[in-house]
């Protein structure tokens, strides 16, 4: 997370005219969790499976235009980019992640090998990618296998039921996609924006299945010009839309879920809140959105964590002003101070 300096963490207010996510968290009050990061109303994930070259030669370069992020799902026995193309990607802060050893169907695999190609695909990505983790899991043509088998690996698993994944998953083993391209569901920039605007909605994850682009000769491809049209409409709509890989998005739920922030101290021009959850520090270390009224008689604030600046900005919701944050649960004392 970049550390903006002191003059920079005050904001302009700016006016949320569309309505925020909430969570229900164990935040005290006057504390809020957002549902998703920045309070969006959606989350929107873009996953592409089996390495086909436009991915590297289109969708990189087109999600790095735009400041979004999007995860590779690899299988390791073809490698078709190689690894430095995918270390490339994971620099530029793309989350690589697994789509097994061998693409086998899992439905027709023992538990053992269920575990060769979970364990070794893992193992494989985190040996040769450094930066990142390797945290989350494609089935191959959207079979699941023995889910807790997968749960000993991974944070989370990708099908395909083509479905909106609620605020809070039954099973993060099993998280739904919406097939894109020629063969699925999702083949135009409206099919894309509908789904999005869905999400919103129903305040919901949408997460997009997409293998080959134009003419590179992966599956149920999608044009270049789809694609980036789908790109154009969130990034026009940043307020709406929270863009973020796979896992990101999984960390994000699953410490939300986890949280607790609560003030342990507090006086007329500074305020120390600890925010803390149980979950291992080494995996599950993504800022979280918190927000809290104003208090009385404070132009603005500025917040930090464990003494080095935290992202920050004045909001108003409903005629309300808030001091919204985001900081990384367990990763030290949040204090917001007075800022005239």
């Amino acid at each position: 997370m970049k550390t903006p300096n002191a003059d920079a963490l005050v904001k302009p207010i700016v006016v949320l005219a569309l309505a925020l996510a909430v969570s229900s968290s164990r935040a005290a009050s006057p504390y809020e969790i957002g549902t998703w990061r920045g309070f969006r109303p959606a989350a929107i994930s873009y996953t592409f499976d089996d390495g086909c070259s436009n991915q590297f030669s289109v969708a990189v370069p087109m999600f790095d235009a735009a400041g979004f992020k999007l995860t590779l799902f690899t299988v390791i026995s073809t490698m078709f980019p190689g690894w430095p193309k995918l270390q490339d990607a994971a620099t530029k802060g793309h989350e690589i992640a697994s789509h097994t050893m061998t693409h086998a169907n899992f439905g027709s695999l023992s538990d053992t090998q269920q575990i060769t190609e979970l364990q070794n695909s893992r193992d494989a990505l985190n040996a040769n990618i450094s930066g990142q983790k390797c945290l989350t899991l494609a089935y191959p043509y959207c079979v699941e296998g023995n889910d807790s088998l997968a749960a000993q690996y991974y944070i989370a698993a990708r099908t395909c039921s083509g479905q909106l994944i609620p605020s809070t998953p039954a099973n993060f083993m099993g998280l739904s996609s919406y097939v894109c391209g020629s063969q699925g569901s999702v083949q135009t920039v409206q099919n894309f924006n509908n789904l999005a605007n869905s999400a919103a909605t129903a305040k919901a994850w949408c997460v997009y299945l997409i293998h080959g682009i134009d003419n590179d000769g992966g599956y149920s491809p999608i044009s270049t010009a789809v694609l980036q049209g789908s790109l154009n409409y969130l990034k026009t709509n940043q307020n709406k839309f929270w863009v973020e890989t796979f896992g990101n998005v999984t960390r994000y739920i699953r410490e939300r879920n986890a949280t607790s922030a609560a003030e342990i101290s507090s006086n007329e021009s500074r305020i120390t809140l600890q925010v803390t959850n149980n979950l291992d520090p080494a995996v599950f270390n993504y800022p979280l959105t918190l927000r809290r009224p104003l208090p009385a008689n404070w132009p603005s604030a500025a917040v930090a964590q464990n003494g080095s600046p935290a992202s920050a900005q004045i909001v108003s919701v409903n005629s309300t002003k808030y001091v919204m944050f985001d900081v990384v649960p367990g990763a030290g004392d949040v204090v917001l101070t007075i800022h005239e």
